[in-house]
């Protein structure tokens, strides 16, 4: 992943979602959704990314939150959603 384009609150969110990842996987409700991580908490879970990004995006500020699918790094499709004003 290329750090550079993120902000130090995306980062910051990154590394939570990194710390909760197992947890996550744990969680039959969480598994294989796409989750919405702002504020360093998690703030939804979803089935597509565009129904995450569209909650994301009405509700927070562009560049403070990281949409990220819940799946093990054997599964890793791995993307971190940047939001551009």
């Amino acid at each position: 992943m290329d750090d550079s384009n993120l902000t130090s609150v995306q980062l910051k969110n990154f590394e939570f979602f990194k710390g909760q990842l197992n947890e996550y996987l744990q969680d039959p409700l969480l598994k294989h959704k796409f989750v919405v991580i702002h504020n360093s908490k998690l703030q939804g879970a979803f089935d597509t990314f565009e129904n995450a990004l569209s909650d994301a995006v009405f509700k927070y500020p562009a560049n403070e939150f990281i949409v990220q699918q819940v799946i093990s790094d054997d599964e890793t499709v791995g993307f971190l959603y940047s939001a551009v004003a």
